[in-house]
């Protein structure tokens, strides 16, 4: 099967494509991964093959136009150029459908959410969904939005278990990814800051100078290298919403990781999935105040044992509920459709 992937996100979009391509198909990123020799993002590409080349230049013949990180009506998309393909997936973007709409509807479209910005999408999902659209959901709870539109599939993002091992944690310090920390989480930001004194916090991603532990952004192999370094995962940053990039991968890693309850925010969390897949004291633990998060980390920092024994349990869990193996079939069973 052909499939057109349009994508609002690097890494998700590395791990779909890549979950689709290992599945026999071929599939066109309008991305990151748009052009295979400029495309590296935060995650490495696979050679895609010598259908992406043919595919690029008939999308260069036929006029289309993409641009990464541009808006979607600055794509250009041929009749000619999207008859190639037997399904186009979009990746959060209703605007994209709606504004492509008279280009995509000869060809079944499914649109495949993350789990941002819910109460405000769901109208629009609605009446895509009444014009045919296939909506794959990112998490279950995604059902609590209001106005929920409904969905066709619940899909989580999928991982690959052989690219998240070997974890150690000889350096007996606290990690955490986020990306502009204090501007996109201010109230996590605050429970981060509150919980530093005196601990070793490692704080990776770009814009967050000022922020105790931050280290800037790091590269793939170097977000890799933390993970499997570092003696335990503080999860503390966009708590509330479904969407989880950063959970799933420390989790299956194999580092233990110490979440903050989403209740500790103002922001709603009724669409929150992670809290009702850990179980707390066994693959990850739940801390519900600073204090708490201080203590927990301080025995994970002290008990190399401990830790190794809830990370091993989380990575467990992570698998079963992530792992490509488990979230391959899934996506066979809805690429029926098309």
């Amino acid at each position: 099967m052909r499939i057109l992937y349009y994508s609002v996100h690097s890494v998700l979009e590395h791990d779909e494509v890549t979950l689709l391509r290992s599945l026999g198909h071929d599939v066109f990123p309008l991305g990151e991964y748009f052009d295979a020799e400029l495309g590296q993002g935060m995650r490495p590409m696979a050679d895609p093959g010598p259908g992406h080349a043919a595919l690029l230049e008939r999308f260069q013949a036929e006029g289309c136009q993409f641009r990464r990180f541009s808006a979607p009506e600055e794509t250009v998309l041929t009749p000619g150029f999207v008859a190639l393909f037997d399904l186009v997936v979009v990746m959060h973007s209703a605007e994209f459908i709606e504004h492509h709409w008279e280009v995509l509807a000869g060809r079944p479209i499914i649109l495949r959410t993350i789990g941002v910005g819910l109460p405000w999408r769901e109208p629009r999902i609605a009446a895509l969904r009444a014009r045919g659209v296939r909506v794959i959901r990112y998490a279950e709870t995604e059902r609590h939005a209001p106005n929920y539109a409904g969905h066709d599939a619940v899909i989580r993002f999928a991982k690959d278990p052989a690219a998240f091992d070997g974890w150690q944690g000889d350096a007996a310090q606290a990690l955490m990814f986020s990306m502009a920390f204090r501007e996109r989480f201010p109230e996590e930001c605050a429970l981060w800051e509150a919980i530093a004194p005196g601990l070793p916090l490692v704080l990776g991603g770009a814009s967050n100078e000022g922020i105790p532990g931050a280290i800037g952004f790091q590269l793939p192999d170097q977000q890799m290298a933390l993970l499997r370094t570092s003696r335990a995962y503080l999860y503390c940053s966009g708590l509330p919403i479904p969407y989880t990039l950063n959970f799933i991968e420390a989790w299956m890693m194999g580092i233990p990781l110490l979440a903050m309850d989403p209740a500790l925010v103002t922001r709603p969390h009724d669409c929150t999935e992670w809290p009702r897949l850990i179980r707390r004291g066994d693959d990850a633990l739940l801390a519900r105040e600073p204090r708490e998060a201080q203590a927990m980390l301080r025995n994970l920092l002290n008990d190399h044992a401990l830790a190794r024994q809830i990370g091993q349990a989380g990575r467990a869990r992570a698998i079963a509920l992530f792992g490509t193996a488990v979230i391959a079939p899934q996506w066979q069973a809805a690429l029926a459709w098309a």
